[in-house]
């Protein structure tokens, strides 16, 4: 599920919808490798294979499963495989998608610019980017080169024929859910302050040490 929360109003948790299934079918591949390695498989060959389907889990782990996007009534955390950003709702400004989700922070007093988090977890294609860029300009009046005036709207089409609009990706979705949020937030009077970014440990240990362990075992 792309987006969970518990029925006391608790957190939501935003995620690619596909990464939880991606997850758990590398776990159900790993776990029948480990266990033919464990049957069939003896000496260096058997340790190099075992330590090298713990270091794609630990990869697997960082990259699929942990990225994650959490609001809760505070603000907004962006949960990357290596570092997580903390933003508080009446810091954020615009919350939107192009590529990727894109939360957008006030700047900083004195500064130029506020910051832009960028989401691993919920991102969108160039063909879904380009897709939300024709649906911006849906309707807007064309000109042919050398008209001196822009044709109506509708111009040449079968309004029967006209289809409904196409739905939005997941990524536009997820960007519009927490943009209306943070503009409730911030009109309700919600903290800000600037980001805090913090090292996400617990993920470059569970990435960084068997990978380490493959690379000593290769060489040995």
């Amino acid at each position: 599920m792309s987006s969970q929360q518990d029925e006391t109003g608790g957190p939501e948790v935003f995620r690619s919808p596909g990464s939880l299934i991606l997850w758990w079918a590398w776990i159900v591949i790993a776990v029948a490798t480990l266990a033919d390695v464990a049957v069939q498989g003896s000496g260096r060959p058997a340790a190099v294979a075992a330590v090298l389907v713990a270091a794609v889990t630990g990869v697997m782990y960082g990259c699929v499963l942990r990225p994650r996007v959490v609001a809760d009534a505070a603000g907004i955390t962006v949960e990357n495989p290596l570092r997580d950003y903390r933003v508080r709702w009446g810091a954020v400004t615009k919350v939107d998608a192009v590529n990727a989700l894109r939360v957008h922070c006030a700047a900083a007093p004195g500064a130029g610019k506020g910051k832009i988090l960028h989401s691993w977890a919920v991102q969108s294609s160039p063909r879904s980017a380009r897709a939300a860029h024709l649906r911006a300009g849906r309707g807007a009046p064309r000109r042919a080169s050398g008209e001196a005036r822009p044709r109506p709207a509708g111009y040449g089409r079968d309004p029967a024929r006209a289809g409904p609009a196409p739905r939005p990706t997941h990524a536009e979705s997820t960007a519009q859910q927490l943009d209306e949020r943070a503009r409730r937030e911030r009109e309700a009077g919600a903290a800000g302050g600037p980001p805090e970014a913090r090292w996400a440990w617990a993920s470059v240990a569970a990435m960084a040490v068997p990978l380490a362990a493959l690379i000593a075992v290769a060489l040995t």
